[in-house]
């Protein structure tokens, strides 16, 4: 069962977002709160795998929470909602480590996934969030420390299929498409991530998905 808290100043949209999880058998939220505050100290004690958090909050916003909880021990994994695909502090809180970003109109069902996926280690962006991210991030001028955890572009030290699954990772593909694309297990595929993204220094896929971009893997 993944445990979900809800961080949100609305309380409609936390009653939404309620409304849409309870229906799925696999997830349970096991609590709601209205600030970025009650956020921290919640999950801390209900010991959760999941946030859904506001990007846009009064005091505490959705960035300063995902820094918070992935600097602890076993953190959960935090999932952004935003209003704007075109946001700048999008990349920032994907360099705090948030897994995954969906708009606010997302349809029903997209929740579920995207709470699932983050969960079990893969990202969940939005296909106009994903397109953002990638065209900020790959910007010769772009400076903000969104890009890379170690600081820099530089991917040369790559086996070649440590750079064949960067690009695989790149593409957006599932532990199935790259375990297909390299003639692999898939669980076999979700440990040589694993220890990609341990190697590198990032925290999730979509860190590395943007670090293959940079470094013209896919080009």
């Amino acid at each position: 069962m993944i445990r979900v808290l809800l961080v949100d100043d609305d309380a409609d949209i936390r009653s939404s977002l309620r409304l849409i999880l309870d229906t799925v058998p696999d997830v349970v939220v096991v609590g709601d709160v209205d600030s970025g505050e009650r956020g921290l100290a919640v999950s801390a004690q209900l010991g959760v795998d999941v946030v859904v958090v506001d990007l846009r909050m009064p005091g505490m916003d959705g960035i300063e929470v995902t820094k918070r909880l992935r600097e602890r021990a076993n953190p959960p994994a935090v999932l952004i909602l935003t209003a704007f695909s075109a946001d700048d502090t999008v990349l920032t809180a994907l360099a705090a480590g948030a897994a995954g970003f969906l708009l606010k109109n997302f349809r029903p069902d997209k929740l579920p996934a995207a709470v699932r996926d983050i969960a079990h280690g893969r990202g969940a962006l939005a296909p106009s969030v994903a397109a953002t991210v990638i065209r900020h991030a790959v910007r010769p001028d772009h400076s903000t420390s969104a890009h890379s955890a170690r600081g820099d572009d530089d991917l040369g030290d790559l086996t070649e299929r440590e750079r064949e699954l960067a690009y695989a990772v790149g593409l957006g593909m599932s532990n199935t498409g790259i375990a297909t694309h390299l003639g692999i297990s898939p669980a076999s595929a979700k440990t040589y991530v694993s220890r990609l993204l341990e190697k590198l220094g990032l925290q999730n896929r979509t860190q590395l998905a943007i670090a293959a971009h940079r470094a013209g893997i896919l080009s």
